[in-house]
């Protein structure tokens, strides 16, 4: 595991067949978490962003971050979620502490986790 290895979780899926989504309108935001993404369960039932712990606000990075430019296609058998890359500008007073990103679907009322990318060099401890 390193730097921008991902995950998606097994209870979106199995939610998306229970039709608990329109991933075509549905808003989906980004997050960046202090959780270690090696610890990180993706097969876990409760996957509401509620869960897991947020890093704040700080210098220029704005917490629940609404993903832009947001598509859900298929192609053949594969349905693909595409979003414009994640940034924020430079700034001294930026967090250090986050260690994952939490891509979430922010219309459910749960909040449920699509994925989560390893912010780290070694899986989960060096940010």
């Amino acid at each position: 595991m390193a730097l921008s290895d991902s995950k998606k979780t097994s209870e979106y899926d199995f939610q998306s067949g229970l039709g608990a989504y329109n991933n075509s309108t549905d808003v989906f935001k980004w997050v960046i978490l202090t959780d270690s993404y090696s610890v990180i369960d993706a097969t876990a039932t409760a996957v509401g962003i509620a869960n897991y712990t947020k890093v704040a606000s700080a210098g220029l990075y704005v917490q629940d971050t609404t993903l832009a430019s947001k598509t859900w296609t298929k192609s053949g058998a594969v349905s693909t979620l595409d979003y414009d890359s994640f940034n924020y500008g430079a700034d001294g007073s930026n967090p250090t502490t986050g260690k994952t990103i939490a891509v979430y679907n922010d219309t459910h009322a749960s909040k449920h986790v699509f994925k989560f990318i390893d912010l780290t060099t070694d899986g989960g401890t060096t940010p």
